[in-house]
Parts: structure tokens; C-alpha cells; sequence
């Protein structure tokens, strides 16, 4: 399984903005929240948490947990 973030420019988000997160399948598996002066934070799978600066960060965190669950 592998979930690609999108490229998001905290600069241009006025409010706190989500994107849905879906797999290959089409299926939901968790939501991406960003905002200029809020940051970044990732939930997957209703159970993993993560709130980063970066993309980068970002990105390396749902890898990480997808690793983890499906190797």
C-alpha cells in the first residue's frame, strides 16, 4: 500500500484546510489537516496521530506506519 501526500504551501492556506486520504482502491483511510500557523497533522487508520512542520516529515510518517502494518 502506498498513500502520496500532496504538496500543500502553508503560506497560500488562509484557514486550517483538510484533504481526505484514500489508498489505491479508492478507500478512506485518513485525513490530512494544514494551515498557516497550525501546521501539519496527519490521522490514519482512525488510530495514528502524527503533527509535523514539513511535508517531508509528513510523508516519512504515513511510510512509517504503512511499514509497519503492511510489510
Amino acid at each position: 500500500m502506498q498513500i502520496k501526500l500532496p504538496e500543500t504551501d502553508l503560506k497560500s492556506a488562509r484557514n486550517l484546510m483538510s484533504i481526505e486520504l484514500k489508498d489505491q482502491g479508492g478507500q478512506h483511510v485518513g485525513q490530512y489537516f494544514f494551515g498557516k500557523g497550525h501546521g501539519r497533522t496527519v490521522f490514519l487508520f482512525g488510530k495514528y496521530k502524527g503533527t509535523f512542520k514539513t511535508h517531508a516529515e509528513c510523508q516519512a510518517f504515513v511510510d512509517g506506519v504503512l511499514a509497519v502494518l503492511f510489510p
